[in-house]
Parts: C-alpha cells; sequence; structure tokens
C-alpha cells in the first residue's frame, strides 16, 4: 500500500485537558458530577495525593465544562493549575 499527500491529512485537535487542583475529599464528588454528565469528560486523578484531577473533553464542550468548574467552585475549591491539547 502506497500512501500518498492526498491519504495523510493534519486534522485540527479535538480534544482538550484541565488540570484542576481540588480538595482530596471532594475529589470523588467532582468525578462523580463529571460522570453524570454524559459524555462530558473523562477524568484521571493524579498519583501523588495532591489533589490533581485531569479533566478530558471534546473542545467543542469547553465552554461547558468551564461552566460545570465555575459552578463547582462555588461549592469547594476548584483551580485550574493547567491546560492544554490533547
Amino acid at each position: 500500500m502506497n500512501l500518498t499527500d492526498k491519504d495523510i491529512t493534519a486534522k485540527a485537535p479535538s480534544e482538550i485537558w484541565v488540570l484542576c487542583r481540588v480538595p482530596r475529599e471532594e475529589i470523588f464528588f467532582l468525578r462523580y458530577i463529571l460522570d453524570a454528565y454524559d459524555g462530558l469528560a473523562v477524568s484521571t486523578t493524579l498519583p501523588g495525593g495532591e489533589g490533581l484531577v485531569r479533566i478530558y473533553t471534546e473542545m467543542s464542550r469547553k465552554e461547558e465544562l468551564d461552566k460545570l468548574l465555575e459552578a463547582l467552585g462555588e461549592e469547594f475549591s476548584v483551580e485550574i493549575a493547567d491546560r492544554g491539547i490533547w
């Protein structure tokens, strides 16, 4: 099989991640809420016990995720530590 330039197309990034720092005792609640929003995001807790959670979502749902994190920030501390393209 020969590849041509037509076969190789660059796609714009469609996924992003947000690294949040939350109180350790709120990690379960955060993940529960994210799961309740079908298809909004998936999350993983980073090792080290620092309350770091990386949340992955589609670029098209960034605003929805940001609004949710802002609302949760009224309930407990949600610090956005970093963002990136996945």
